[in-house]
């Protein structure tokens, strides 16, 4: 698989095709270095995303969800404030300002839902 713009020189071209005939993957080198900064973009929101305890990342997934903080609290039994507290904290280790950017993060990274205990 690789992506071959019309403007590549004859010679990318040929290895380009080498190289995607052998069963690897060609691009631009402009578009590789694009592609690994996203690649390291998302391993660094991943190690983020990691660094939650499980009932920060619960409540990371009932924001994806959209609940509210009361629903939130209602679903894991524990208090509205305990919730505002496990927001911050998300925030804090995601390095967002409010839910909205909190739950891009996790549908960006197509977060898997953990089950209650």
């Amino acid at each position: 698989m690789g992506f071959i713009p019309k403007s590549s020189s004859s010679d990318d071209i040929a290895s380009a095709i080498n190289q995607i005939l052998e069963g690897d993957t060609w691009l631009p080198k402009e578009l590789k270095n694009k592609v690994a900064e996203i690649e390291g973009e998302d391993r660094e929101i991943a190690a983020q995303v990691a660094s939650l305890t499980p009932q920060q990342y619960r409540v990371l997934q009932y924001l994806h969800e959209g609940l509210l903080n009361k629903q939130i609290a209602y679903e894991l039994h524990i208090s509205e404030a305990t919730v505002k507290a496990h927001i911050t904290a998300i925030f804090r280790k995601l390095g967002v300002y409010n839910r909205t950017q909190a739950v891009l993060i996790a549908a960006k990274l197509q977060l898997e839902p953990i089950e209650q205990v």
